[in-house]
């Protein structure tokens, strides 16, 4: 599959999907990312995701972004991750979302991102 179809099949999925650089800078956010969150792809694009412009929290409202984030830790160690957080939509509410992480790796198998 080339990279035409694969960014055609990421901008048709109803799922939000992002990915981030090893800096956790967001270098794609699909348009299902934009309904979950509210937030264009213009508005996130580019920033950290540290910025915490989602305020990704868990049940007893850690803030993960700053402590226990499961993007971070698969950037470090390549695992893939699952948890049930919340984020904030851009209208303000509070969201529940089950995110997952996996690492990417180039062709020599060193990770260069991770997608959520």
């Amino acid at each position: 599959m080339n990279d035409s179809a694969l960014r055609s099949l990421l901008e048709h999925l109803s799922d939000g999907v992002y990915f981030v650089d090893m800096e956790r800078r967001i270098q794609y956010w699909s348009p299902g990312a934009e309904r979950l969150t509210g937030y264009t792809a213009e508005q996130v694009v580019g920033r950290l995701c540290y910025d915490n412009i989602l305020m990704h929290v868990d049940d007893e409202g850690t803030q993960l972004c700053q402590t226990m984030c499961p993007l971070a830790h698969t950037l470090r160690d390549g695992a893939n991750r699952e948890a049930d957080v919340y984020l904030r939509h851009a209208q303000g509410h509070r969201c529940p979302v089950a995110v997952r992480v996996a690492p990417v790796r180039d062709a020599s198998g060193e990770i260069i991102g991770a997608v959520e």
